[in-house]
């Protein structure tokens, strides 16, 4: 015990280590507080093993690239024992991935086998393939360097993945309803990008490494962890307030469609004509949180006809079906005499909006100007009209 005080008090830990530091117990605390925080779904349990893998990664670093921690694991576990260590950095991707998965489905099903990504790397440590050809051994240096970037961009591609499913996912939203303050799913898409950039940064140091200037080398090899530093608070933060709020789209049921299904060209435009009645003489599309389940009720429709005709004829998904016509009410509204002395948010919320700032992004993204612009340049107009007669 004597000697391991002795050990602690000499200068063994450079700054990036007490990064390396901060983020593994960081990662590991959060990371078994969510585990422990009740209720506990799946989506709740990847995440917090995602956070542990990243803590055992970033030990691995540590143990690594500290030449004191390294003089004494080395001869224990030899090149190969750090390399299995190594392993971890396979998992993190699929975690990620499968955690957005999990927090975007109403029912997910969960396998080990989902964990398979680590066996290019369990194939590196069992076949040593440095030895084979000398470039290698000048670009990856140690078994474990070759190990962590084909474990790196294993990551990368599964987080490429999680946002290819996060846009297929927002258009599903999209099909479905058109409020857009229900869609909380940004800041799972900032945290996936955020987690491809510091992986993608881990693959390049061996690519670097032969010719790279000094300055340039340590930049890439110490900004991951300064970005994941930031990182690991912002998924704690969006993972306890945020995930909660986002929207679970249940999976549709899987139904073959025969010929005698699907709907006819003419039964179609038939069913057009009828909703575009509706929805001009009833204003259906002024009803708040309005979903195209609900839309297709009171059409006497179903759900899934509604949708394709809105698709087909119509030529827009169901939120911009419903929006297009909420503006069009807003644009009518601000000009008229009857809706003269009443405010901008009356009026946008009397069409069936609830968000001020999703209405205002809407708003300028179709007309080009703010409402207010809109109804003062329509008033100078009709001023100008009236003043010419």
């Amino acid at each position: 015990m004597h000697q391991f005080y002795e050990w602690l008090n000499q200068s063994q830990f450079n700054a990036y280590d007490l990064i390396l530091i901060m983020l593994m117990f960081q990662c590991l605390m959060f990371g078994l507080l969510m585990l422990l925080r009740p209720p506990r779904p799946l989506s709740q349990r990847l995440l917090s093993a995602f956070l542990i893998s990243l803590a055992v990664g970033q030990l691995v670093f540590l143990l690594t690239y500290n030449p004191a921690l390294f003089r004494v694991l080395h001869p224990i576990w030899g090149d190969s024992g750090f390399a299995l260590w190594a392993l971890i950095y396979s998992v993190h991707g699929p975690l990620l991935f499968h955690y957005t998965r999990a927090l975007t489905s109403e029912s997910y099903p969960w396998r080990w086998s989902c964990l398979w990504p680590f066996a290019p790397g369990l194939v590196v440590v069992v076949s040593e393939p440095l030895g084979w050809h000398s470039m290698l051994e000048v670009m990856f240096w140690r078994e474990l360097v070759l190990v962590c970037v084909l474990g790196f961009a294993v990551s990368v591609g599964f987080a490429v993945a999680a946002l290819i499913h996060i846009k297929r996912y927002s258009e599903r939203l999209k099909d479905r309803f058109c409020t857009v303050e229900l869609m909380e799913y940004g800041w799972l898409k900032l945290m996936v990008w955020g987690f491809l950039l510091v992986w993608a940064l881990e693959i390049l140091p061996p690519f670097f490494y032969p010719w790279a200037p000094w300055p340039l080398m340590e930049t890439v090899v110490h900004l991951p962890g300064v970005l994941e530093l930031g990182l690991i608070y912002f998924i704690v933060f969006a993972g306890l307030f945020y995930a909660p709020a986002t929207r679970q789209i249940p999976a549709p049921p899987e139904k073959e469609m025969t010929a005698s299904d699907e709907p006819s060209s003419a039964e179609d435009q038939t069913v057009q004509g009828y909703i575009t009645m509706r929805m001009e003489e009833d204003k259906l599309y002024c009803r708040p949180r309005l979903n195209i389940e609900r839309l297709a009720e009171e059409l006497s429709l179903s759900p899934r006809q509604l949708s394709q005709v809105i698709n087909r004829e119509f030529g827009k998904n169901f939120f911009e079906f419903i929006n297009g016509y909420r503006l069009e009410e807003v644009k009518q509204r601000l000009t008229s005499d009857e809706w003269s002395q009443a405010s901008v948010q009356e009026i946008y919320e009397s069409v069936g909006f609830r968000s001020r700032s999703s209405f205002f992004t809407l708003f300028r993204k179709h007309v080009g100007m703010t409402p207010s612009q809109y109804r003062d340049a329509n008033s100078s107009l009709q001023s100008s009209t009236e003043n010419g007669a």
